[in-house]
């Protein structure tokens, strides 16, 4: 398991809270995206176009965001031109969510819009259902792979007892 080193930390003064923000290249890691698609995403997604030079720093909404972009390229063939709005309005959304609500959330995304959904009260009854063609992705798996891989879980060894 590949472990990263040098993860920068912002913090506020008032309540200490801090937010780990990952470099490209710990992007590129943790996504498998590209540096070459992500320019051609900068180009696509508005919300992408300001994380540009060695300064860009990725939340860990923006890298579940960009796990799902990837995945509807790669699974689902999309050309992201065709959705960028769609795409847009997930980083845009994501990051206005709670980094531990994300896990039990579902993104419907639409070539305009998403919507997120709580995975446990998704009603697919006829009213709910999407007017339009939708997408529907979990958030969980791309969420857990990255937490996988930021903090691994390491099981202690079993310490053995001192005599006494």
């Amino acid at each position: 398991m590949k472990y990263l080193r040098g993860f920068s930390l912002l913090t506020t003064r008032m309540k200490e809270v801090t937010a780990i923000q990952f470099t490209q290249d710990q992007m590129r890691t943790l996504t498998g995206v590209s540096a070459e698609t992500m320019r051609h995403w900068r180009k696509t997604i508005p919300y992408l176009s300001s994380k540009t030079g060695k300064a860009a720093r990725f939340s860990f909404t923006d890298l579940v965001a960009l796990a799902v972009t990837s995945e509807l390229v790669n699974s689902f063939g999309i050309q992201i031109a065709k959705m960028n709005a769609g795409v847009n309005s997930l980083f845009v959304l994501l990051g206005s969510q709670g980094v531990g609500s994300i896990n039990g959330m579902v993104a419907f995304i639409t070539p305009t819009e998403v919507t997120l959904s709580d995975v446990d009260s998704f009603d697919p009854s006829p009213s709910r259902t999407p007017k339009t063609p939708t997408i529907a992705i979990p958030l969980a798996p791309h969420a857990k792979k990255i937490q996988q891989q930021v903090l691994p879980i390491v099981i202690p060894a079993q310490q053995t007892e001192l005599p006494g």
